[in-house]
C-alpha cells in the first residue's frame, strides 16, 4: 500500500512534517518514505540571497512495508467469520488519553465496561469522562475517542518487574508500558535481566515482542533453565507371572478341562523369584543464573522378604520350599495350598487363608470360605459364602437360597447354580444350568455343555451371554442384559463433529497467524492494526485448541468405556422361549414366540436377530 502527497515547504524536514500531519490517520503504522523535490517556487516580490525566501515543492510517497495484495486477500478470507473476542486500546497522546474499542467477531466475547474501567484505574489515569467510556464500549466502532486530558505531570515511564522461581529454573516478567513517558528498549530489558544475573535460557523473541506492546503483560515466562534429568531407581524383575489368566487347560485329546485352570504359579526350592537391577544416575541441569543443578540420587531398594523365601545374594531372591507364589503388599510369599480333607462345617469353622484353598468335600450351609487366591470345592456349596481373590471352581453345584453369594476376581465355574448370587470381574462357566439366580459378570456367561439351561432371574454380562436353552415353555420371566448404552455412540459422534468444526476455525486462525508472522519477520515489527489482530488471533487460537483438547479427552474417555464392552451379544444354541426379556445397551426386546438357534446383537439402536 502507498500514499502520495505534495506539499510546499522550505526543506525536507518541514515537508515530511506537513505530509505526516496530512496523513496522520494513516500513519499509525511504520512507513517507508520516499521524498522527491519537484520544483522551487519564489515567495514574495524578490528572491532572497542564495534563494532565501524561496519555497520548494516536494512529492512524498509513503510505502507501507508489508503484505502483497494477494496475501491481504487471503488474510481477509481466513479471518472472515472467525470467532474473535473484542479488544480495546488505551493511548496517551499530546491531545489527551484516547480509547479505541474493537468489536467482537462471530461468537467472540465483546469488551466489557468493567474490564476497561479496571485497565484505566490501573494506569492511574485521572479526570476520565466515564460517560464517554461507556458509550465507546457500547458502540465498539473501532474509532479513537478522547476520554481524558493529557496531564504531563502524571506521565509514567515504562516499568519492568522480574520474579524468579524458588528453584531458579524460571523467570517471569511483568511489563507496564509507558504512559506518556519513556518506553523501554530491547537493550533496556536485556540490561535489567543481566542485573538480576539471568543469563541462561532467555527467550529473546519474547523480549522483542514486549517492546512492541502497548498493553500490560503479567507473569510472562522470559527465561527457563534446564531441569536435571532424574536417574532411575533400582527396580525388581519378577521371574513369575504376576497376573496370569486362563479359562482352562488343554487335555491330550484337544478338549478343554475347565476345572483345571492352570493359573497356579508353582515353584520349587531354589527357583529364582526376583532379581534386582541397580539404580542408574541422572544428568545435571542448569538454572537461569547459570548454576549447575545436580539430580537427586536414585534410590536403592532392598530385596523383598516374605515367607519361605531366601536371598541367594544381594540381588537375587529364591524360593526355599515348593509351593505357590503369592504377593502380599511388598512381600513375596511361597505358600502351600490349604487343603480341607472333608467338608467345611463345624469341625473346621470358617476358612480365611492367604493363598489357595482346596475343599475335598462340601461347603455346608452358613459357612464362609475366604481366600486371597483360588478356591476349589470338589463337592457342593450349600447356601454358603465364597470370596476369592482368584478363581472359584465348584465341581458340583451352588445352592444360594437367594441370599448367599460367590464373589471372585477371576472366573467362576460350577456344574449348576440355583437361586444363587454370583459376581465376578471375569467370566462365569456353568456346565448344566443356571436357575433363578442373580448373575453379574465382567466378561461373559457361558452355559453350553450338557443341557445348558439358563432360566429365571437376572443375568448381566458386559460382552456375551451364551446358553443352549434360555427360558422355559412355562414363559418363566428371564432377564438378560449385555452391551453398552448406545447413547455413548451418539455422544461420541456429536463430540467428533464439534472437533471437526472447531478444527476448521483453528486452521483459519493459524493461517492468518502464519501470514502475520511472515510480515513480522520481513519488517521486524507489525503495524499497529496488524499487531492487534495478531494478539486477538493468538487468543482465539488458544481458546480453539483448548476446546479441541477438552473434547478429545472426552472422546477418549467414552471410547475406553465403549471398547470394554462393545459388541454385546446373546447366543442361543438350541431354543429361546417367550417370557425372556433382552436388553443390549438401551435397546430392548421381549420374546413372544419360541425361536430356535439364533443370536441377538444391537445395531443402530435396535436389537437385531442374526444367525448363530
Amino acid at each position: 500500500m502507498s500514499e502520495m502527497v505534495r506539499v510546499t515547504a522550505s526543506n525536507q524536514k518541514e515537508a515530511l512534517e506537513l505530509a505526516r500531519e496530512e496523513l496522520a490517520a494513516k500513519l499509525e503504522t511504520e512507513l517507508e518514505v520516499n521524498i522527491e523535490q519537484l520544483e522551487v517556487r519564489q515567495v514574495g516580490k524578490k528572491g532572497g540571497f542564495l534563494g532565501f525566501g524561496a519555497k520548494k515543492v516536494y512529492q512524498i510517497t509513503f510505502n507501507e512495508e508489508g503484505l502483497s495484495q494477494r496475501e491481504e486477500e487471503i488474510l481477509d478470507m481466513t479471518t472472515e467469520g472467525l470467532q474473535m473476542d473484542g479488544a480495546f486500546e488505551i493511548r496517551v497522546t499530546d491531545e489527551g488519553v484516547l480509547l479505541k474499542v474493537i468489536p467482537a467477531e462471530g461468537e467472540g466475547d465483546p469488551v466489557k465496561y468493567q474490564a476497561v474501567k479496571v485497565a484505566l484505574e490501573r494506569k492511574e489515569i485521572v479526570q476520565i469522562d466515564w460517560q464517554l467510556v461507556q458509550e465507546a464500549v457500547h458502540e465498539a466502532d473501532d474509532e479513537w475517542v478522547k476520554i481524558a486530558p493529557r496531564l504531563p505531570e502524571l506521565d509514567k515511564d515504562a516499568e519492568l518487574k522480574i520474579e524468579i522461581s524458588d528453584d531458579k529454573l524460571r523467570a517471569f516478567i511483568s511489563y507496564f508500558p509507558a504512559l506518556g513517558g519513556k518506553e523501554l528498549s530491547t537493550d533496556d530489558i536485556v540490561r535489567i535481566l543481566n542485573e538480576e544475573n539471568i543469563s541462561f535460557g532467555i527467550k529473546e523473541e519474547k523480549i522483542t515482542s514486549l517492546v512492541k506492546r502497548d498493553k500490560e503483560v503479567e507473569n510472562l515466562l522470559i527465561a527457563e533453565g534446564r531441569p536435571p534429568v532424574e536417574g532411575s531407581d533400582a527396580k525388581f524383575i519378577y521371574h513369575f507371572e504376576k497376573n496370569k489368566e486362563s479359562i482352562g487347560t488343554k487335555r491330550e485329546d484337544g478338549s478343554i478341562d475347565y476345572y483345571d485352570l492352570g493359573i497356579i504359579t508353582n515353584v520349587n526350592p531354589g527357583d529364582v523369584l526376583v532379581t534386582k537391577e541397580a539404580p542408574q544416575p541422572g544428568k545435571p541441569g542448569k538454572t537461569i543464573t547459570g548454576e549447575e543443578i545436580q539430580p537427586p540420587e536414585p534410590k536403592d531398594k532392598e530385596l523383598p522378604g516374605g515367607k519361605n523365601v531366601e536371598r541367594k545374594d544381594d540381588n537375587t531372591l529364591v524360593a526355599s520350599i515348593a509351593g505357590q507364589v503369592v504377593i502380599d503388599g511388598n512381600k513375596i510369599n511361597v505358600l502351600p495350598i490349604y487343603e480341607v480333607n472333608g467338608d467345611v462345617d463345624l469341625s473346621t469353622g470358617n476358612i480365611d487363608f492367604v493363598g489357595n484353598v482346596v475343599v475335598k468335600g462340601n461347603v455346608m450351609e452358613g459357612f464362609k470360605v475366604k481366600a486371597s487366591g483360588n478356591v476349589e470345592v470338589n463337592g457342593h456349596v450349600f447356601a454358603a459364602h465364597i470370596d476369592a481373590g482368584g478363581s472359584v471352581i465348584i465341581k458340583k453345584g451352588f445352592v444360594g437360597k437367594n441370599k448367599y453369594h460367590i464373589h471372585a476376581q477371576g472366573d467362576v465355574q460350577a456344574k449348576f447354580i440355583e437361586n444363587g448370587i454370583i459376581k465376578t470381574e471375569q467370566s462365569l462357566i456353568v456346565t448344566d444350568a443356571i436357575m433363578h439366580s442373580q448373575i453379574s459378570v465382567g466378561k461373559s456367561v457361558e452355559v453350553t455343555q450338557n443341557k445348558g439351561l439358563l432360566v429365571g432371574g437376572l443375568t448381566r454380562a458386559s460382552n456375551l451371554i451364551e446358553a443352549n436353552i434360555i427360558g422355559s415353555h412355562l414363559a418363566t420371566a428371564t432377564q438378560l442384559e449385555v452391551g453398552i448404552d448406545p447413547e455413548l455412540k451418539n455422544k461420541i459422534k456429536e463430540l467428533e463433529e464439534d472437533i471437526s468444526e472447531t478444527k476448521v476455525n483453528l486452521d483459519k486462525s493459524l493461517k492468518a497467524l502464519d501470514i502475520l508472522e511472515k510480515l513480522k519477520k520481513q519488517t521486524g515489527s507489525l503495524p499497529q492494526a496488524k499487531q492487534l489482530m495478531y494478539v486477538r488471533l493468538q487468543s482465539t487460537t488458544n481458546k480453539l485448541q483448548d476446546a479441541i483438547d477438552e473434547k478429545k479427552a472426552q472422546v477418549k474417555q467414552l471410547n475406553e468405556k465403549f471398547d470394554n464392552v462393545e459388541g454385546g451379544r446373546i447366543i442361543v444354541n438350541r431354543k429361546i422361549y417367550p417370557g425372556v426379556s433382552i436388553s443390549i445397551g438401551k435397546s430392548q426386546l421381549n420374546v413372544y414366540n419360541p425361536m430356535n438357534a439364533t443370536s441377538f446383537i444391537e445395531r443402530e439402536g435396535d436389537i437385531t436377530q442374526v444367525p448363530v
